[in-house]
């Protein structure tokens, strides 16, 4: 789960290769410029499982189930917005996961609770990039409202004017933004089960909206869009609504229709209650 650096290194560019040599293995990752290379080895699977020096490992290892289920919930439910990231998010949104769990005070290692409903304003700004923040594309708020009894949400975009409060990337003429929302449910863990449960297992479709194409110099119009799931339900006090919006460029295609260029956007968490 975690990776000591002692064990850790990068090759140089002259020294690249991946997959396993004798005691190392090596490896790319997304958002890095260079192969990782780590030793294998380690103690083993029944000595951790087993051994009382290994209780620790053990709490930690079983609260990491938790944390990677409600992290996946985010990543999944807010499916539209991954194409805009530039790194993998993975570990540090569950990194901000983990932080909410260490926040339980009530029960023991090894069992504590994911409460996102008392801190739904942890994950209310995560970004999906490290490179070109969606912050400094647009850099004037969207203004969102939200109806959580009805789960939906009303969202704002601004008047938007090259080089005045909109920076595109230099590249594409053409963007268009992607809005989306899911709920996370509380995750806690179950005795019967011996394992991390959701506590609402309820799961309101959310499919992302696109806005139209449009061009990056010409001066666009402020607009609304309405943000709902595929069918009525009501959100219950375990559970949190967490919306999000991207900007996404396009491509011209050979018949005249635009497509997305992949991997080059910027997007963000908007808001989580």
């Amino acid at each position: 789960m975690y990776s000591n650096p002692i064990h850790m290194g990068k090759l140089l560019p002259n020294l690249t290769f991946t997959g396993s040599v004798s005691n190392f293995s090596a490896y790319t990752m997304r958002g890095h410029d260079k192969v990782i290379i780590r030793s294998k080895g380690g103690a083993s699977r029944e000595q951790i499982q087993t051994a009382p020096s290994f209780r620790d490992t053990r709490n930690l290892n079983n609260e990491w189930k938790g944390v990677t289920t409600a992290a996946q919930k985010i990543r999944n439910g807010l499916y539209g917005l991954k194409p805009l990231a530039d790194y993998n998010i993975s570990g540090p949104l569950n990194a901000l996961v983990k932080k909410i769990q260490s926040l339980d005070t009530i029960n023991p290692k090894g069992k504590r609770s994911i409460l996102f409903s008392l801190q739904p304003d942890f994950i209310g700004s995560f970004s999906y990039n490290r490179q070109t923040l969606f912050d400094t594309v647009i850099r004037q708020p969207l203004t969102i409202d939200i109806d959580k009894t009805a789960g939906l949400a009303e969202l704002r975009i601004p008047a938007l004017q090259q080089q005045v409060n909109f920076f595109s990337h230099p590249r594409y003429d053409h963007y268009r933004f992607v809005l989306a929302a899911t709920h996370v449910s509380n995750v806690v863990w179950n005795e019967a089960t011996r394992n991390y449960i959701t506590l609402n297992d309820l799961m309101p479709q959310y499919k992302p909206v696109y806005t139209p194409w449009a061009h990056s110099n010409l001066p666009q119009p402020s607009a609304d869009y309405l943000i709902g799931p595929a069918f009525p339900f009501s959100p219950g006090p375990d559970m949190i609504l967490v919306f999000g919006a991207g900007i996404q460029y396009g491509l011209p295609a050979a018949d005249g229709s635009i497509q997305p260029a992949p991997y080059v956007g910027a997007a963000r968490i908007i808001k989580s209650v």
